[in-house]
Order: structure tokens, then C-alpha cells, then sequence
């Protein structure tokens, strides 16, 4: 890439800062990611079902590989899958995909018995099996009103499998249906996840320009930071944009700060340009 469009390069920055994807290692661990991770391992150590929900770009996802990485690889298997516009079936034969089971079989009795069996190895070998679901809320409504079947008793096996759901807050609206009543009954606890506060979004900024980047934390002035917690709402995802566009900006603009006025113009809706 020409030095002259690579933000890295310009600013002297020894990685990427407010990348989309990071190593667990370089998150900003906000307070509700440590409650969640905190939340989510009772409820997995006593195997209830546990849910969280929140807006696009809060950082639900985030949290999930964060709790992830706080169970000890010895002590459980995670079965980590992500969510889509599925039925039961299908989101069975994306369960025994992560459990390494070929589904040869649409037969959702066969497929629950193997599903059963592979978890009855797990703990056999001596962990337990955790079920993380991401972006629950795509499902098709019949995923609700069976989910629960994965989770229940099996006849050979007293168990219960945890359940960690995660979604947009179409999630809850859609657990309240009477028809995921069944399911419903066993989420025992759950985390709505706001934005970030002020100071959080500061802290956030602050944390990817020099724990992250490796660069000045007053590349960004703090009136400008101000402004960016502003304009985002507070929301990781709308952080990461907007400060990455700033950036940009500053870069073709041969700026040395970026100001309140950048970060104006770069939330400034493109079709208003």
C-alpha cells in the first residue's frame, strides 16, 4: 500500500488502532464486559441458560470472546456458533458441525441423540460443554420453541447443557413470545448492554491510540475525543468508524492533531456532502 494512504505508516503507529477484530489481549475491558464475563461464568458453573442483548455495534460479540477466554480450556469445551435466519434443523447441523458430528440426517430426534452422546464424551473426558450462540435474534421462531430440547435433561445423562445466547434487543421480544415459553423459563439471568460513558469512550480512545497503536494520546485533542463520544452514541463500533475516518482525514488534510472541527466533518452524513 502507498505510505502516503496508510494510516499506520503516517502516524508512526506500531499496529492499527480501532481495528474490527482484535486479539482478546488488546481489548478495553469496559465494566459491563468484565459483568457480563463475571455473569456468564456463574451461570455456565451452575448450567443455566444466560442472555444478553444490545443494539448494533455495542460490543456483544466482543464480550462474548472475552468470557470465552476467561474458561479454563481444561475445565470446558466451548461450542461457539453464530446465528442465522435458521430453523431447528439447521441450527442442529451447525451444533454437530462444532462438535466435529457429520449430519447425515435431517431427523431432529437422530440428530438431538448424537448431540447428547457427543456432550456425554465431553464430560467424560473430563470438561464440560458450553453452547455460546451469537446473533440469536436471527432465528426463525420454531429455534425457540425447541432450543430448549438441546439443553434438557438426557436420558443417560443428568446434565444440563448451559446456553449462552447473545443478540440485537429483538432477542427479548422474541423470548417473551408464548411460544418460547419453554425456553424462557430457563434463561435465569441476562445483561441489557448500554453504551459506553463518557469517560469510558475517552478511555476507549485513549487505549487504541497508545496501548494498541503504539502512537501520541494527544494525536486526537480532548475537545475532538469529546466529540467523537458524541457523535457515536457511546457505541464501539460508531467509535472505531469514526476515529478511523478522522484519521484518514487528518492524514490526506497533513494535519498533526485531529480536532473537534475533523470529527465534524467526517460525521457529516456523505449524501450531505
Amino acid at each position: 500500500m502507498n505510505k502516503n494512504h496508510d494510516i499506520k505508516t503516517y502516524y508512526g503507529f506500531q499496529r492499527q488502532p480501532f481495528a474490527s477484530h482484535m486479539p482478546v489481549d488488546q481489548l478495553y475491558t469496559v465494566t459491563s464486559m468484565i459483568e457480563i464475563s463475571e455473569r456468564c461464568v456463574f451461570a455456565i458453573a451452575h448450567a443455566m441458560i444466560f442472555a444478553i442483548i444490545g443494539e448494533i455495534g455495542s460490543g456483544k460479540s466482543t464480550a462474548l470472546r472475552y468470557t470465552i477466554s476467561q474458561l479454563s480450556k481444561k475445565q470446558y469445551q466451548v461450542i461457539h456458533i453464530c446465528g442465522g435466519s435458521w430453523s431447528f434443523t439447521e441450527m442442529l447441523r451447525q451444533c454437530m458441525h462444532a462438535v466435529g458430528i457429520s449430519a447425515r440426517t435431517n431427523q431432529q430426534t437422530t440428530m438431538l441423540k448424537q448431540l447428547y452422546e457427543a456432550f456425554s464424551q465431553i464430560r467424560a473426558d473430563g470438561r464440560s460443554p458450553v453452547l455460546f450462540i451469537d446473533e440469536c435474534d436471527l432465528f426463525k421462531p420454531s429455534v425457540y420453541s425447541q432450543l430448549h430440547l438441546l439443553c434438557q435433561q438426557n436420558p443417560n445423562d443428568s446434565r444440563i447443557l448451559p446456553i449462552v445466547m447473545c443478540g440485537q434487543d429483538t432477542l427479548f421480544d422474541k423470548l417473551r413470545n408464548p411460544y418460547a415459553r419453554p425456553l424462557m423459563n430457563r434463561v435465569m439471568n441476562g445483561y441489557n448492554l448500554r453504551s459506553m460513558s463518557q469517560q469510558e469512550c475517552i478511555e476507549y480512545v485513549k487505549h487504541h491510540m497508545t496501548t494498541v497503536a503504539g502512537g501520541q494520546e494527544d494525536l486526537f485533542s480532548s475537545q475532538a475525543v469529546i466529540a467523537v463520544t458524541q457523535a457515536s452514541g457511546g457505541i464501539p463500533r460508531n467509535i472505531n468508524t469514526i476515529c478511523l475516518l478522522a484519521l484518514k482525514h487528518g492524514m490526506d488534510e497533513k494535519l498533526q492533531v485531529i480536532t473537534p472541527e475533523v470529527i465534524r466533518i467526517v460525521t457529516k452524513e456523505w449524501w450531505q456532502c
